[in-house]
């Protein structure tokens, strides 16, 4: 789900004939279901593999881990640890990159509209 307002200001010079407009527009997005069943966020992917996030829960603590696999492979490239603010700001990253979707694929609607 995804709301728009917008608020436009004009500046008229009816001496010069011209008019001057400044458009602001403050969008909000909503993503559901962020994580997949299996725990994993996918922000890229393409026909090679994925990157993104997993969130695991070990001993009741949430963990969670930047990751980047191909799909041939049993194992995971790369598996780092880190913390919700990672997270955090790669999907704020992710939906300010204008040019997201321009290698593989933006996907689990974190793409803006």
């Amino acid at each position: 789900m995804s709301s728009v307002e917008r608020q436009i200001d004009v500046d008229l010079d009816a001496d010069e004939n011209a008019a001057s407009a400044v458009v602001e527009e403050r969008r909000e997005l909503s993503i559901s279901e962020l994580f997949n069943a299996n725990g994993e966020l996918r922000l890229w992917q393409d026909s090679a593999g994925w990157s993104g996030y997993v969130r695991e829960i070990v001993d009741d603590e949430t963990r969670y881990y930047a990751v980047n696999t191909r799909f041939d492979e049993d194992e995971w490239i790369s598996k780092i640890h880190c913390g919700e603010r990672a997270v955090h700001d790669a999907i704020r990253s992710h939906i300010e990159d204008r040019h997201a979707g321009g290698v593989g694929n933006f996907v689990k609607r974190c793409s803006p509209p």
